[in-house]
């Protein structure tokens, strides 16, 4: 019997089952590439298309899980007709990994006494590809992927943060961001065990920082409702994890990284679409904050 073919849905249903079953490990996709027993060889920064460009997204995730789970050293992917078009060939039996696009249209008229508005509609739509890690393919000659350097000097990070706007007090012995005063409060460099510590932190507040209801206005209901709580921690990590990983920064595990890990496997669970709606949500808070306080790669740490 020939195989059914494939359609988005099943593409979230793969990327739900591979990301439950981290969870169920224990396991954080957006934060195993630097975790040493998890990755020793992994090559940190955000996953890379032939071009050079990162993916974004839900996709960025899914990608370092495969690269963990398979072993990729590399992080640039392409699909079988990229491969052959750049004379290359991907290895007989390797397998792909599904990867979204969502991209919007414009349909076409119905007729001729359509209006403009009708025709001016817009929709969206999901479209499902395979990629393949350039590791799975012989015959190839990219560039070689860019280094992300490291610095002594990370918590800079703080001055970017500001820029885009946030007021950062520095003391105490939490760190949250408080909607009520809007501002990211965060103990003192000294109290944690690293810069990168400090650095990783603030970058989830950060993130929190860009639900305001000025700005993303996503946080209405995170003090009362335990699962939108969880749904907004969740894309606080996921945004935090793309600024660390282009930064060269790696994310920490939060004090109750348990409590957490246990509502987001429910959540997952319960909606399978929760884990596209974060890493999409996650993906415009980084880009708010870049678009207010410019892009990450030109920041001097």
């Amino acid at each position: 019997m020939p195989s059914r073919k494939k359609n988005p849905h099943d593409a979230l249903a793969h990327v739900t089952a591979e990301i439950t079953k981290l969870l169920e490990r224990g396991v954080l996709p957006w934060r195993a590439p630097w975790n040493a027993e998890l990755a020793q060889a992994m090559t940190p920064g955000l996953p890379l298309r032939s071009t050079g460009q990162p993916y974004k997204g839900a996709n960025v995730p899914l990608l370092w899980a495969a690269q963990i789970a398979r072993g990729f050293s590399r992080r640039t992917w392409l699909t079988l007709r990229q491969a052959n078009e750049l004379g290359g060939k991907v290895r007989k039996g390797e397998k792909a990994c599904p990867v979204i696009f969502y991209g919007a249209a414009q349909p076409k008229p119905s007729d001729a006494s359509a209006s403009p508005e009708e025709d001016a509609r817009r929709y969206r739509f999901l479209k499902l590809f395979h990629v393949f890690n350039v590791e799975q393919c012989d015959g190839l000659e990219l560039p070689a992927e860019p280094a992300i350097a490291a610095s002594a000097d990370l918590p800079a990070l703080c001055d970017w943060v500001k820029r885009a706007g946030a007021t950062v007090r520095v003391g105490g012995d939490k760190a949250f961001y408080a909607p009520s005063i809007d501002a990211i409060c965060i103990p003192p460099v000294e109290a944690f065990l690293s810069d990168e510590y400090w650095t990783a932190t603030l970058a989830h507040e950060a993130i929190h920082f860009t639900g305001h209801k000025s700005r993303l206005d996503r946080l209405s209901d995170y003090a009362t409702d335990r699962k939108a709580r969880a749904r907004e921690e969740l894309t606080a990590e996921l945004g935090s994890a793309i600024i660390g990983a282009t930064i060269g920064l790696a994310p920490y595990h939060l004090e109750d990284h348990a409590t957490y890990v246990a509502d987001w496997l429910s959540a997952v669970r319960e909606e399978p679409r929760v884990f596209f709606s974060s890493a999409a949500k996650a993906q415009a808070a980084v880009d708010w904050l870049v678009e207010a306080a410019g892009p990450l790669d030109a920041l001097s740490l």
